[in-house]
């Protein structure tokens, strides 16, 4: 049976049983998407529309991995390395220590790291906590931001690096000092880790588990060799015209980084082994286990990690686009702590941060684009609404159908559209 063959008769099975329990036309417009919305078909859509904070509709379409046997169908409980999501989870992690006041966001970051973290070009001002985590550091992601774990983050910021290498990592000869411009950058992520790891004096991914996913009940992690469930990690692949090519979360796992490194590794001196920027893996009910809890305002179950106050300020907007302060490929034009807002307003590229027509809410969240997966994370505050998603099966970066009337994807977009209209008979 041929690659395709399997993938429509995996099609078949999820969409009958999602035809039992959703509105059939919603499924349908989700089937097209999956098959038609880009060049050749992606692996797999799982999507989910909140309503009054309750899941009112669910999608899961395609195949997780593929194997010598078949394909094994996507879930509610696939685990996907959602990319940039994981900043919301990695922030949550933060505020809880700045909550123990062991973090001050407006702090200069510097004498959390360990080492001096100075722009050249502005030697005199300091490069906060807050300023990493909503990008206007005027830290750059440069050539690379992940470092394996017998080296030091630190060297990234070396002063032999100068102006002009492929591995300098600040914003050089444009004026905008530290906290002025918006550049998005996962660097500063790794940063974050970093500052976590010094603080508490567990490694990121273990910090993670203990204070923010185990507490939460939510299934996977940052480290993907140590997932609770491996069996439920979706493998991630681009589509090229000769087929799918797995891009990471291949099985069977092997570790990243070297094991004798890794096992003498310091915490607190390289956090972006784990990728705090992008590496949780997480299930279509983990994100909605974590919507609940951002719409609780910090609270999930009778379990309190945050108060109302800190999940007011990672999505409240510190930075907003005004023409002339900042520069992104996303559909941002806003931005918290960790968090965007989707109001309509034009972003970088003069498009409106409208996720679908007719739209006019004011969700908050964050995108997650990598490996060949587009993901959504966003909710709305006040109502409980949200759309959560995964995609994957892209072809190639930057070869994606680009947005009809936003800059998000074709696909994005599409998916947006036919969740808008699902589960309105939820009271």
């Amino acid at each position: 049976m041929t690659i395709r063959n399997l993938t429509l008769a995996a099609l078949a099975v999820l969409s009958s049983a999602a035809h039992a329990q959703t509105h059939t036309e919603t499924t349908h417009a989700l089937d097209r998407v999956l098959t038609q919305g880009e060049v050749r078909p992606l692996a797999a859509i799982a999507a989910v529309r909140l309503r009054h904070g309750r899941v009112a509709y669910s999608y899961y379409g395609g195949f997780a991995r593929r194997n010598a046997n078949g394909t094994i169908p996507v879930g509610p409980q696939t685990l996907f390395r959602i990319a940039s999501i994981s900043k919301v989870v990695t922030t949550i992690g933060l505020m809880e220590l700045v909550e123990q006041g062991k973090i001050n966001l407006d702090h200069d970051a510097s004498d959390y790291l360990g080492f001096r973290l100075r722009n050249p070009d502005f030697p005199q001002t300091p490069i906060t906590v807050r300023m990493l985590l909503n990008h206007t550091s005027s830290i750059r992601d440069a050539d690379s931001y992940t470092l394996p774990p017998d080296q030091k983050i630190s060297t990234l910021f070396d002063i032999s690096r100068k102006p002009g290498d492929p591995g300098y990592h600040f914003a050089h000869s444009d004026g905008h000092a530290p906290g002025t411009w918006f550049s998005y950058c996962n660097l500063c992520y790794g940063l974050v880790g970093t500052i976590m790891e010094r603080v508490s004096g567990e490694r990121f991914d273990r910090y993670q588990q203990t204070h923010v996913l185990a507490p939460l009940g939510i299934d996977g992690g940052y480290n993907r060799t140590a997932l609770t469930h491996p069996e439920r990690l979706a493998t991630l692949y681009s589509h090229q015209p000769t087929g799918w090519n797995a891009e990471t979360d291949t099985l069977p796992l092997v570790q990243v980084w070297d094991p004798v490194a890794l096992a003498q590794y310091k915490p607190g001196t390289n956090g972006t082994l784990f990728a705090p920027q992008g590496g949780l893996r997480i299930s279509m009910e983990g994100l909605t286990r974590l919507a609940r809890f951002m719409l609780g305002h910090g609270t999930l179950d009778g379990t309190t990690l945050l108060s109302a106050r800190s999940i007011a300020l990672m999505q409240t907007p510190i930075w907003q686009y005004d023409g002339k302060n900042g520069d992104c490929p996303y559909p941002i034009a806003s931005y918290g702590l960790s968090m965007a807002r989707l109001t309509g307003a034009r972003d970088s590229s003069g498009r409106e941060t409208r996720p679908y027509k007719g739209y006019s809410g004011d969700l908050a969240g964050h995108l997650g684009d990598a490996y060949s997966l587009h993901s959504g994370f966003w909710y709305d505050p006040t109502t409980g609404d949200g759309f959560l998603f995964a995609a994957d099966g892209f072809p190639d970066a930057g070869q994606e159908r680009a947005g009809l009337f936003s800059s998000f994807t074709r696909v994005e977009e599409e998916i947006f559209t036919a969740l808008a209209g699902a589960g309105k008979d939820i009271p």
